[in-house]
């Protein structure tokens, strides 16, 4: 029978949580230990049906401080990525076990500080607590594990950071936060999904990255002085240029109105102009969901084009935001202006 060595790893979130006093309902929910989580998943034990009937073999670890993700920061991503890099050779794969709020933040960040990836990272979670009756994170989990552990399931390996949620399976740095009550959490809204773990399991070969030759290493270093700025009309410029003279801005996540569109007056295009002179990086993406920054398309766009703003194509709020703080904190600022606007993981569409 095949075998896999999946590592799991708990930081917290809604799957775990229970309430701050036990057996008062009306009391708040808190993040519980590990413990508790698998006392509530018997498949998950040494007699569970993974193991017994599927020759997995589970190692479990936890932030020793699980947390809601609400709080998390990249200090949490360098924990993540440093038990990822410490046993990357001993598994087949890895279930991150994480809050839904900023999952996708954190799939994104590992997608970009994993180099060289050649086996699934899954990120997985619930909208329910694991001890509701109608929990979600039972069959969540479950999908991960048949992600993680593909080989036993006949399943192609997928060599990526994976959200699995819902019965679907998506990029991590494609992915985006949705809802926040419904059990379909997460959607993909620029790339397919790379399968749908339905009674029978479809993956999408042809949407997965190719497994790396190189050799499998970290960067886990995130610049955190970025700003995102959303435009509205009537948007003030003089924002834009007071962020110019602070010395500690590194870059701005501007995110424009449809193509990639905003406002033409002299005001806001010296703002734009005063921005880049003073050495920020400024990534421009649209607030449409499913929206391609062309900054070519209208003369609104061509002008920050013109000023040095970079485009941010099809990419989701999450995947800028990290990867912008990533390339910030791991690349000369003169290579960040050309490497940003590029692929680098399957973040972003060719147009």
């Amino acid at each position: 029978m095949p075998s896999a060595n999946i590592l799991i790893l708990y930081t917290g979130g809604t799957i775990g949580m229970g309430h701050e006093i036990a057996g008062d309902s009306s009391s708040p929910l808190i993040p519980q230990g590990w413990e508790f989580l698998q006392s509530a998943m018997p498949a998950l034990s040494a007699n569970g049906f993974f193991t017994k009937e599927n020759g997995i073999s589970f190692t479990y670890k936890s932030f020793d401080n699980v947390i809601d993700s609400s709080e998390f920061n990249p200090g949490h991503w360098r924990q993540i990525l440093d038990i990822l890099s410490e046993n990357y050779d001993s598994f087949n794969g890895f279930i991150v076990i994480h809050g839904t709020d900023t999952m996708a933040y954190t799939a994104s960040a590992l997608s970009f500080a994993l180099q060289n990836l050649g086996k699934p990272v899954v990120l997985t979670g619930s909208q329910l607590p694991i001890f509701h009756p109608r929990t979600d994170a039972i069959s969540n989990l479950s999908n991960a594990i048949h992600i993680a552990a593909a080989k036993v399931f006949n399943l192609p390996i997928i060599p990526e950071v994976v959200i699995c949620f819902n019965d679907k399976l998506l990029r991590g740095n494609r992915a985006t936060k949705s809802s926040s009550k419904d059990f379909s959490g997460f959607e993909s809204p620029s790339y397919p999904a790379l399968g749908s773990l339905e009674q029978s399991i479809k993956i999408n070969d042809e949407y997965i990255l190719k497994i790396p030759t190189g050799p499998f290493s970290i960067k886990s270093h995130f610049e955190t002085n970025i700003i995102i700025m959303t435009l509205f009309p009537g948007f003030n410029p003089d924002i834009l240029s007071l962020l110019a003279n602070d010395h500690s801005l590194k870059g701005v996540i501007l995110r424009t109105f449809g193509s990639g569109n905003a406002p033409s007056s002299e005001a806001f295009i010296n703002a734009i102009q005063l921005l880049v002179e003073k050495g920020k990086t400024i990534l421009n993406i649209s607030q449409c969901q499913e929206g391609f920054v062309n900054m070519k398309t209208y003369k609104t766009g061509n002008n920050l084009y013109k000023c040095g703003v970079i485009s941010g194509a099809d990419m989701t709020l999450e995947a800028a935001t990290v990867k912008m703080m990533w390339l910030l904190a791991n690349e000369e600022l003169k290579d960040v202006s050309l490497v940003i606007g590029g692929n680098l993981r399957g973040e972003i569409s060719e147009n």
